[in-house]
């Protein structure tokens, strides 16, 4: 019966695999490449050892860094017949831990007492209660960008395992930008420090730091947990940081059986606290650890696989063999280089409906890109030529309080002036939210996101058509119907527009890198060694989310007229001299040329001089016919009076 059921745990799994699944139980680090059966792989393992009698499954815990990568192993790994394996995240761990053996840790109360770190309320008054004091001014009066700033840095601090007395040191050393001084910050670490224990009360990060603890100083406590717990697994190891490891330091005591997987190459999150050298030196604490390299990558084509390759090749940080496609050929990884910007998203446009016509599902394309701030006018662009959009983590841009704020005081000046020029009244609304165009703020903190978002939105309106900026009140008309679909929720399938760094782990049949410029890709803040080896590493993820189709964006001026260059990334994608700068809108598309000289297709957004936005509905040569809503159904001429958004 044992040999029966090893063996099919055994099926289907490529020799790399096997090896991994095999290995004894430990030390033993998986180098996962992306695409290769990662989750897989792990998963299997865990049911071998169970299914051979090596390690038991209700002695092993599984440890992750999401709560939804811990609920996906759970059901992976009673479909395998090992679901009494605990399959956690390290702060779920850890809570559980301190639940059972509280009184262990001299602290107050029954149980911890957790301020709702997710909810901002109690959490953020205590933060903004310790700058207040830091700051000599009252708590009302702090700016909630640097509130945001200090909980930002608390988070990294914790990661890094250091206090108030540390902080400075480490956060000089790794070049940490908060909006406020590091000395400012050590203050009210230090005050909220003080709250917090005069309340009996805890943070999320304090936690990993609070049972770590725990376990160090009482003996019979981590001597009861480590008869629990005999093995331990560790799902995106390049994401750990010195804080999470402490406590695994912890669980593990002199012990080694220990089994970490992950990709050096996709560790993105220093910014964030993550050191990703725990990976990369994991042999030298366990020289005699086996390692077992995955490296054939099922997700992609050999046409992707070989930009990733290429992208990596030579590069100490992120050692390790070459991937190898084995999804089959697909079209080569393609590098657009555009006018400017308006013109990029005519591309990206023209892109993506390339590819729905093409046939691929509309919930099967993706536009990645750097910063927050740049989906602004990529969303805009595909939902006003009809195409179904949603943000990758759920977020409305136009929900944020800075842009709501704007568009409250263009609502009440087109109330009162409806006729006013709209670029003035713009204007005077985005000075009154606390954007000067001029006067950028230092650093990449809280305020300079608030900078960022209102920047955004004035390049947008800039990009409208004239129609739409005639007057306060066609503005304001057209910004509260963006705002309304910015909440919608999508219908059956949309383009995901979302950040590099919010795609990690997911993976779509066509990608679109957007804005990958030099100053954007890699980012104009990354400027040390390791901050630029980070920035790489992202486009290696941005470039292995792709299984199929995969294309790079890029505009030679930058808004203003400034020039721009490509990010350097962009060779490893396509080796070939790019393609020369035309605007899209000088060349028909194939679904166009095909269909009708007409440069309208129907679903495409429009605007005319006269009747406002619309939504082709039909074209027949040159009449078009278009759905103006409240305006009714009209049939203009596919003249000048009529342009496409």
């Amino acid at each position: 019966m044992t040999r029966t059921a090893a063996d099919r745990v055994l099926a289907d799994l490529d020799d790399r695999q096997a090896a991994a699944v095999v290995a004894p139980p430990g030390p033993v680090r998986i180098m996962a490449g992306a695409g290769t059966g990662k989750t897989r792989t792990i998963t299997h393992r865990i049911a071998y050892q169970h299914v051979t009698g090596a390690v038991p499954a209700d002695v092993v815990l599984a440890v992750t860094h999401s709560a939804k990568a811990a609920g996906e192993m759970r059901d992976r790994l009673a479909r395998l017949g090992a679901g009494s394996v605990q399959a956690r995240t390290f702060h779920a761990a850890a809570m559980r831990q301190l639940r059972y053996f509280w009184r262990a840790t001299g602290l107050p109360g029954e149980g911890p007492v957790l301020l709702d770190v997710d909810g901002r309320g109690a959490y953020y008054r205590y933060l903004r209660g310790a700058l207040g004091v830091t700051l000599r001014t009252s708590a009302a009066d702090v700016d909630a960008a640097l509130v945001t700033d200090l909980a930002t840095e608390l988070a990294w601090a914790a990661a890094r395992d250091l206090t108030a007395d540390t902080y400075a040191d480490a956060a000089q050393a790794a070049g940490r930008r908060p909006g406020m001084s590091l000395a400012t910050v050590t203050g009210a670490m230090r005050r909220y420090t003080t709250a917090k224990r005069a309340a009996g009360v805890l943070d999320f990060a304090d936690l990993l730091a609070v049972c770590a603890r725990m376990l160090e100083e009482h003996e019979e406590v981590a001597t009861e947990v480590r008869r629990q717990y005999a093995s331990f697994v560790v799902d995106e190891y390049q994401d750990t940081d010195p804080a999470q490891q402490r406590l695994l330091d912890a669980w593990l005591g002199d012990r080694d059986r220990l089994a970490v997987v992950g990709d050096a190459r996709q560790a993105v999150y220093a910014f964030k606290g993550a050191d990703t050298s725990l990976l990369r030196d994991f042999t030298v604490r366990f020289p005699h650890a086996v390692t077992v390299d995955l490296v054939q990558d099922y997700r992609s084509t050999p046409q992707v696989v070989a930009a990733a390759n290429r992208l990596m090749a030579g590069r100490p940080e992120a050692s390790g063999p070459a991937l190898v496609g084995m999804l089959g050929d697909g079209p080569a990884p393609v590098v657009e280089r555009c006018a400017d910007e308006d013109d990029e998203d005519a591309r990206i446009v023209a892109t993506v409906r390339g590819w729905l016509d093409a046939g691929v599902p509309v919930e099967e394309i993706a536009v990645l890109h750097r910063f927050n701030a740049q989906a602004v006018k990529l969303t805009a662009a595909l939902r006003d030529a009809g195409v179904p959009v949603v943000a990758g983590d759920g977020s409305a841009y136009f929900a944020r309080r800075e842009v709501a704020q704007v568009l409250t005081l263009l609502r009440r000046r087109a109330a009162q002036a409806p006729d006013d020029d709209a670029r003035p009244a713009l204007d005077d609304a985005l000075a009154q939210a606390g954007y000067d165009p001029e006067a950028p703020p230092d650093g990449t903190g809280a305020a300079r996101e608030r900078w960022d978002a209102l920047d955004a939105l004035r390049a947008l309106v800039a990009s409208l058509p004239q129609a739409l900026t005639r007057t306060v009140r066609a503005l304001s008309a057209d910004l509260d119907r963006r705002a309304a679909e910015d909440h919608v929720p999508p219908g059956r399938g949309a383009v995901t527009v979302t950040t590099i760094h919010k795609a990690k782990g997911l993976e779509w049949d066509a990608c679109l890198l957007a804005r990958a410029t030099a100053g954007s890709l890699p980012s104009v803040y990354a400027t040390t060694g390791p901050e630029l080896a980070e920035e790489r590493r992202l486009a290696y993820v941005a470039i292995t989310r792709a299984r199929r189709h995969l294309v790079a964006t890029w505009a030679a001026d930058r808004p203003g007229g400034r020039p721009a260059r490509p990010s350097p990334y962009l060779d490893a994608l396509d080796p070939a001299p790019v393609r020369p700068a035309r605007r899209v809108r000088d060349v028909p598309s194939p679904r166009r040329a095909s269909a009708s000289a007409s440069p309208f297709t129907a679903g495409q957004r429009v605007t005319h001089d006269r009747h406002g936005l619309g939504k082709v509905v039909d074209v027949r040569g040159s009449n078009v016919t278009v759905d103006f809503g409240s305006g009714g159904r009209r049939t203009v001429t596919a003249d000048g009076r009529l342009v496409a958004l």
